[in-house]
């Protein structure tokens, strides 16, 4: 078994309920309330805005032949900071002085902790756990999609070949990555992966149910 299926396979019935979440059901069949798709396109915003941050601390940190393929990740979140710009002055939703959801919030610090503190081989993996979520999700939105969507350049993004091709280097390059690792590493990247996959989850369930701070 590749590290990647090693992964998927602990993380299965958390993976089956990211993938079956009302959220990316209703998205689908396109009957999501735009208040709840606004609220996730702010909180995504926000977490986007803290992967550029993550990204740019794993390019330092990466050995000489994955820097520049990493790097390159930084113009390509740009370009979705850009898209969700564009997206919300079409649909007039605020982008300004928003405040991170409590799960949001957690999330990111999860991210930057992650990079900063633990081993490369950990950070890369929460790198490909989240995006490879966001490739099955999205992926399946557009599977079972059941019509043209008011937030379909969101749903081609995340489906695109473009993205494929991104989400199959992470796979093959922290398959690499876990063969030349101690068995102690390699069960720390696989609980990093756990932890991203519970992270997902819970995004999807902080933008369709609402999330606010206690006081």
């Amino acid at each position: 078994m590749a590290f990647h299926e090693e992964c998927l396979d602990r993380a299965k019935a958390v993976w089956e309920a990211m993938r079956s979440h009302p959220f990316l059901r209703e998205t689908a069949e396109c009957r999501i309330p735009d208040a709840v798709f606004a609220n996730w396109l702010q909180q995504d915003y926000l977490f986007v805005r803290g992967g550029v941050r993550f990204i740019a601390t794993l390019v330092g940190r990466a050995p000489d032949h994955l820097a520049p393929k990493l790097a390159s990740a930084i113009p390509a979140l740009e370009a979705e900071l850009e898209l969700f710009a564009r997206m919300a002055a079409e649909k007039q939703i605020r982008l300004e002085n928003l405040t991170m959801a409590p799960t949001c919030h957690a999330y990111v610090q999860f991210l930057l902790a992650t990079a900063h503190a633990a081993s490369f081989e950990e950070a890369f993996t929460l790198l490909y756990g989240a995006e490879k979520a966001y490739w099955d999700s999205w992926r399946w939105v557009r599977e079972h999609l059941a019509g043209q969507s008011p937030w379909q350049p969101f749903i081609e993004r995340w489906s695109g070949e473009e993205f494929r091709q991104w989400v199959d280097w992470l796979e093959i390059t922290v398959d690499e990555l876990a063969e030349e690792v101690s068995p102690s590493l390699r069960s720390r990247m696989t609980d990093i992966f756990w932890l991203t996959a519970h992270y997902e989850l819970r995004f999807w369930e902080m933008a369709y149910r609402g999330e606010t701070w206690a006081i």
